[in-house]
Protein backbone atom coordinates (compact mmCIF):
# COMPACT_ATOMS: atom_id res chain seq x y z
CA UNK A 1 0.00 0.00 0.00
CA UNK A 2 1.32 3.62 -0.86
CA UNK A 3 1.62 6.45 1.01
CA UNK A 4 -1.42 7.97 -0.80
CA UNK A 5 -3.66 4.87 -0.19
CA UNK A 6 -2.87 4.74 3.34
CA UNK A 7 -3.56 8.60 4.23
CA UNK A 8 -6.95 7.95 2.27
CA UNK A 9 -7.86 4.49 4.16
CA UNK A 10 -7.06 6.72 7.46
CA UNK A 11 -9.16 9.46 6.03
CA UNK A 12 -12.22 6.94 4.99
CA UNK A 13 -11.84 5.36 8.39
CA UNK A 14 -11.83 9.23 10.19
CA UNK A 15 -15.08 9.95 8.18
CA UNK A 16 -16.63 7.01 8.90
CA UNK A 17 -16.26 7.05 12.91
CA UNK A 18 -17.39 10.71 12.88
CA UNK A 19 -20.81 9.79 10.84
CA UNK A 20 -21.68 6.70 13.86
CA UNK A 21 -20.40 9.05 16.46
CA UNK A 22 -22.82 12.13 15.14
CA UNK A 23 -25.51 9.55 14.56
CA UNK A 24 -25.26 8.09 18.21
CA UNK A 25 -25.03 11.58 19.51
CA UNK A 26 -28.62 12.65 17.97
CA UNK A 27 -29.68 9.21 18.52
CA UNK A 28 -29.01 9.36 22.56
CA UNK A 29 -26.50 6.60 22.15
CA UNK A 30 -22.95 6.44 23.96
CA UNK A 31 -20.43 5.66 22.14
CA UNK A 32 -19.25 2.14 21.82
CA UNK A 33 -16.02 0.63 22.82
CA UNK A 34 -12.89 1.49 21.08
CA UNK A 35 -11.75 -1.18 18.82
CA UNK A 36 -7.69 -0.49 19.88
CA UNK A 37 -8.66 -1.66 23.38
CA UNK A 38 -8.34 -5.21 24.78
CA UNK A 39 -11.61 -6.07 26.54
CA UNK A 40 -11.56 -6.23 30.32
CA UNK A 41 -8.88 -3.01 30.52
CA UNK A 42 -9.32 -0.25 32.78
CA UNK A 43 -7.93 3.22 33.42
CA UNK A 44 -4.58 3.66 34.71
CA UNK A 45 -6.08 5.74 37.50
CA UNK A 46 -9.12 3.40 38.18
CA UNK A 47 -8.71 1.65 41.39
CA UNK A 48 -8.85 -1.87 39.89
CA UNK A 49 -5.90 -1.04 38.11
CA UNK A 50 -3.92 -0.80 41.05
CA UNK A 51 -2.35 -4.09 41.73
CA UNK A 52 1.10 -3.53 42.53
CA UNK A 53 2.11 -4.73 45.73
CA UNK A 54 5.63 -5.03 47.56
CA UNK A 55 7.62 -8.43 46.73
CA UNK A 56 8.43 -9.32 51.13
CA UNK A 57 9.33 -5.72 52.75
CA UNK A 58 10.08 -3.87 49.99
CA UNK A 59 13.70 -3.81 50.12
CA UNK A 60 16.55 -5.04 47.85
CA UNK A 61 18.02 -7.63 49.91
CA UNK A 62 14.51 -8.99 50.75
CA UNK A 63 13.14 -8.50 47.15
CA UNK A 64 16.39 -10.32 46.02
CA UNK A 65 15.48 -13.28 48.28
CA UNK A 66 11.74 -13.43 47.04
CA UNK A 67 12.79 -13.47 43.90
CA UNK A 68 15.46 -16.21 44.14
CA UNK A 69 12.95 -18.34 45.75
CA UNK A 70 9.59 -17.92 43.17
CA UNK A 71 12.34 -18.36 40.11
CA UNK A 72 13.83 -21.75 41.76
CA UNK A 73 10.15 -22.59 42.84
CA UNK A 74 9.59 -22.49 39.20
CA UNK A 75 12.59 -24.42 38.12
CA UNK A 76 11.63 -27.39 40.56
CA UNK A 77 7.90 -26.96 39.47
CA UNK A 78 8.75 -27.29 35.53
CA UNK A 79 11.01 -30.10 36.10
CA UNK A 80 8.91 -31.52 38.49
CA UNK A 81 6.12 -31.79 35.91
CA UNK A 82 8.33 -33.33 32.90
CA UNK A 83 9.52 -35.89 35.10
CA UNK A 84 6.02 -37.27 35.47
CA UNK A 85 6.38 -37.49 31.65
CA UNK A 86 4.22 -34.33 31.18
CA UNK A 87 5.42 -31.04 28.83
CA UNK A 88 7.21 -28.73 30.58
CA UNK A 89 4.30 -26.55 31.65
CA UNK A 90 6.69 -22.77 32.07
CA UNK A 91 9.59 -24.04 29.66
CA UNK A 92 13.02 -22.46 29.49
CA UNK A 93 11.39 -19.56 27.78
CA UNK A 94 9.21 -18.61 31.11
CA UNK A 95 12.04 -19.04 33.38
CA UNK A 96 13.76 -16.26 31.48
CA UNK A 97 11.02 -14.20 31.03
CA UNK A 98 9.99 -14.75 34.99
CA UNK A 99 13.50 -13.60 36.16
CA UNK A 100 13.75 -11.14 33.98
CA UNK A 101 10.54 -9.71 35.10
CA UNK A 102 11.20 -8.97 38.33
CA UNK A 103 14.79 -8.39 37.92
CA UNK A 104 15.22 -5.70 35.94
CA UNK A 105 14.97 -1.78 36.68
CA UNK A 106 11.18 -1.67 36.12
CA UNK A 107 10.39 -3.03 39.03
CA UNK A 108 10.15 -0.69 42.01
CA UNK A 109 10.76 -2.57 45.01
CA UNK A 110 9.42 -0.04 47.37
CA UNK A 111 6.07 0.64 45.78
CA UNK A 112 5.81 -3.30 43.89
CA UNK A 113 5.67 -1.63 40.75
CA UNK A 114 6.03 -3.89 37.55
CA UNK A 115 4.99 -2.62 34.48
CA UNK A 116 7.59 -3.13 31.35
CA UNK A 117 6.05 -2.80 27.82
CA UNK A 118 6.73 -6.14 25.80
CA UNK A 119 9.68 -4.68 23.94
CA UNK A 120 11.47 -3.80 26.95
CA UNK A 121 11.85 -7.49 27.64
CA UNK A 122 12.34 -8.55 24.55
CA UNK A 123 15.49 -6.45 24.91
CA UNK A 124 16.14 -7.62 28.00
CA UNK A 125 15.66 -11.35 26.84
CA UNK A 126 16.47 -11.93 23.30
CA UNK A 127 13.44 -13.50 22.52
CA UNK A 128 10.91 -11.99 19.67
CA UNK A 129 7.69 -10.44 20.97
CA UNK A 130 5.36 -14.31 20.07
CA UNK A 131 7.83 -16.04 22.82
CA UNK A 132 7.42 -13.23 25.19
CA UNK A 133 4.00 -13.77 25.07
CA UNK A 134 3.61 -17.21 24.68
CA UNK A 135 6.17 -17.46 27.81
CA UNK A 136 3.59 -15.01 29.86
CA UNK A 137 0.60 -16.81 29.20
CA UNK A 138 2.60 -20.33 30.63
CA UNK A 139 3.50 -18.07 33.91
CA UNK A 140 0.03 -16.79 34.23
CA UNK A 141 -1.54 -19.79 34.02
CA UNK A 142 0.32 -21.24 36.66
CA UNK A 143 -0.30 -18.45 38.83
CA UNK A 144 3.15 -17.62 39.13
CA UNK A 145 2.29 -14.01 38.14
CA UNK A 146 -1.04 -11.85 37.29
CA UNK A 147 -1.89 -8.68 35.27
CA UNK A 148 -3.82 -6.35 34.48
CA UNK A 149 -4.69 -5.02 31.21
CA UNK A 150 -4.47 -0.86 30.84
CA UNK A 151 -5.12 2.00 29.11
CA UNK A 152 -5.04 5.70 28.92
CA UNK A 153 -6.82 8.55 27.57
CA UNK A 154 -5.30 9.78 24.20
CA UNK A 155 -4.50 13.36 24.66
CA UNK A 156 -5.66 14.47 21.09
CA UNK A 157 -8.20 12.19 19.64
CA UNK A 158 -9.46 12.34 15.99
CA UNK A 159 -13.02 13.86 15.96
CA UNK A 160 -15.26 10.61 16.20
CA UNK A 161 -11.89 8.55 16.30
CA UNK A 162 -10.46 6.25 19.65
CA UNK A 163 -10.16 8.23 22.86
CA UNK A 164 -8.48 5.55 25.08
CA UNK A 165 -5.84 3.51 23.68
CA UNK A 166 -3.51 0.18 24.77
CA UNK A 167 -0.59 0.68 27.88
CA UNK A 168 1.19 -1.37 29.53
CA UNK A 169 0.11 -4.39 31.50
CA UNK A 170 0.65 -3.72 35.17
CA UNK A 171 1.98 -7.19 36.86
CA UNK A 172 2.03 -8.71 40.27
CA UNK A 173 2.53 -11.98 41.89
CA UNK A 174 0.44 -13.98 44.10
CA UNK A 175 0.53 -16.74 46.60
CA UNK A 176 -3.02 -17.51 46.08
CA UNK A 177 -2.78 -17.72 43.01
CA UNK A 178 0.07 -20.00 42.88
CA UNK A 179 -1.78 -22.55 44.81
CA UNK A 180 -5.01 -22.43 43.47
CA UNK A 181 -3.25 -22.83 39.61
CA UNK A 182 -0.18 -24.94 40.39
CA UNK A 183 -1.24 -26.61 43.76
CA UNK A 184 -0.80 -25.82 47.42
CA UNK A 185 2.37 -27.84 47.37
CA UNK A 186 4.47 -25.61 44.94
CA UNK A 187 3.18 -22.35 47.35
CA UNK A 188 4.65 -24.60 50.12
CA UNK A 189 7.73 -25.58 48.90
CA UNK A 190 8.29 -21.59 47.90
CA UNK A 191 6.78 -20.87 51.09
CA UNK A 192 10.01 -22.92 52.48
CA UNK A 193 12.63 -22.10 50.13
CA UNK A 194 11.62 -18.35 51.24
CA UNK A 195 12.08 -18.71 54.70
CA UNK A 196 15.64 -20.36 53.98
CA UNK A 197 16.58 -17.30 52.51
CA UNK A 198 15.46 -14.63 55.19
CA UNK A 199 17.20 -17.33 57.93
CA UNK A 200 20.42 -16.63 55.64
CA UNK A 201 19.95 -13.48 55.42
CA UNK A 202 19.14 -13.04 59.42
CA UNK A 203 22.66 -15.35 60.06
CA UNK A 204 24.61 -12.69 57.92
CA UNK A 205 23.36 -9.60 59.87
CA UNK A 206 24.42 -11.18 62.91
CA UNK A 207 27.83 -12.20 61.22
CA UNK A 208 28.51 -8.72 60.35
CA UNK A 209 31.43 -6.72 62.98
CA UNK A 210 29.91 -3.62 64.20
CA UNK A 211 31.74 -0.88 63.76
CA UNK A 212 33.56 0.31 66.98
CA UNK A 213 32.77 4.16 67.86
CA UNK A 214 36.60 6.20 67.09
CA UNK A 215 38.25 7.40 70.36
CA UNK A 216 37.94 11.35 71.07
CA UNK A 217 41.15 12.80 69.71
CA UNK A 218 43.13 13.99 73.33
CA UNK A 219 44.15 18.17 72.81
CA UNK A 220 47.36 18.48 71.39
CA UNK A 221 49.67 19.54 73.79
CA UNK A 222 51.12 23.11 73.31
CA UNK A 223 54.81 23.52 72.74
CA UNK A 224 56.65 24.67 75.60
CA UNK A 225 58.36 27.67 75.65
CA UNK A 226 62.19 27.93 74.31
CA UNK A 227 64.30 28.86 77.75
CA UNK A 228 66.02 32.39 75.96
CA UNK A 229 62.63 33.75 75.15
CA UNK A 230 61.55 32.62 78.64
CA UNK A 231 64.80 34.19 80.47
CA UNK A 232 64.37 37.34 78.14
CA UNK A 233 61.10 37.90 79.12
CA UNK A 234 61.62 37.65 82.64
CA UNK A 235 64.07 40.01 82.74
CA UNK A 236 62.30 42.51 80.52
CA UNK A 237 59.44 42.31 83.47
CA UNK A 238 62.08 42.98 86.27
CA UNK A 239 63.22 46.22 84.51
CA UNK A 240 59.93 47.49 84.33
CA UNK A 241 59.63 46.67 87.81
CA UNK A 242 62.75 48.66 88.83
CA UNK A 243 61.62 51.59 86.29
CA UNK A 244 65.12 51.60 84.39
CA UNK A 245 64.33 49.85 81.46
CA UNK A 246 62.92 51.44 77.67
CA UNK A 247 59.47 52.83 77.52
CA UNK A 248 57.68 49.85 74.98
CA UNK A 249 56.31 52.96 73.24
CA UNK A 250 58.44 53.15 70.17
CA UNK A 251 61.10 51.54 71.73
CA UNK A 252 61.76 55.41 73.22
CA UNK A 253 62.84 56.06 76.50
CA UNK A 254 60.64 58.59 78.82
CA UNK A 255 61.60 61.91 78.46
CA UNK A 256 63.12 63.72 81.23
CA UNK A 257 61.74 66.23 83.43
Amino acid sequence: MSRAQYNSAQQTRATRALIRSTGAHFAGRERGRDRAVHRESYDVHDSRAQVSRQLADGTEAATHAFVDALVKTAREFDLFERGKGKARPLKDTGIVVLEALLRQHWHEFKTGRIDPAISQLMKATGYVRQTIVDALARLERHGFIGWVRRTIRISDPIPGGPIRQQTNNSYFVDEARIASRAGRNVRDRFRQLLARAKARMALRAKQRPTASPLPTPSPAPRPAATTGLAAALAALGAAVDRGSGPSLDNGLSPPSE
